[in-house]
């Protein structure tokens, strides 16, 4: 783990060239990793963090952070399940005042993905789901499910224009542990 000092000299500098390793964005980043991957693995949990840091990157997604965490689908739900949940909320601020270890894993690994201590284990995720099939990592008619790997309990996808060339191994349905 990272001294605070070290912690707090990277965040000012990343911070200055508007980079993601920003304390601005480790609250809502963190709240987002707790409530999506809470009890999985630290690959998992980084998986999670690099999922929303893929999505700024990704042509079907907004091009920020707080854009994306905040996605709402057609019916007024937010696109991370867990910002729905009240309960997740007020668990998240608990296990932050009780600097629960849960907390802290949590916390660790979304500095880790942020800072870019730790490489994606996802490779290029932007979608994840707990339960396997399931729309969220599947392919559908515009995008195509590629690079599927499982994180602890957690199906993770990349995701290519169903445009793009079969060769990309689209068409591979098995998962990768």
């Amino acid at each position: 783990m990272k001294s605070p000092l070290a912690v707090l000299i990277l965040v000012f500098i990343d911070h200055a060239s508007g980079k993601l390793c920003n304390a601005n964005y480790f609250d809502v980043v963190g709240r987002v990793v707790f409530g999506e991957a809470r009890g999985q693995p630290t690959e998992a949990k980084l998986g999670v963090a690099y999922t929303i840091i893929n999505r700024i990157r990704h042509e079907a997604y907004p091009n920020n952070l707080y854009s994306v965490i905040f996605e709402r689908m057609t019916n007024g739900d937010y696109q991370f399940e867990t910002l729905n949940n009240a309960n997740d909320t007020s668990q998240w601020r608990n296990a932050k005042i009780e600097n629960d270890p849960e907390y802290n894993d949590v916390f660790q690994a979304t500095v880790d993905a942020l800072c870019r201590w730790k490489d994606d284990p996802t490779e290029c995720a932007t979608n994840f789901c707990s339960v396997d099939p399931c729309p969220a990592t599947d392919s559908n008619p515009w995008w195509l499910a590629v690079k599927k790997r499982q994180l602890g309990g957690l199906y993770f996808v990349c995701r290519v224009s169903a445009s793009a060339s079969s060769d990309r191994g689209s068409r591979d349905r098995s998962w990768k542990k």
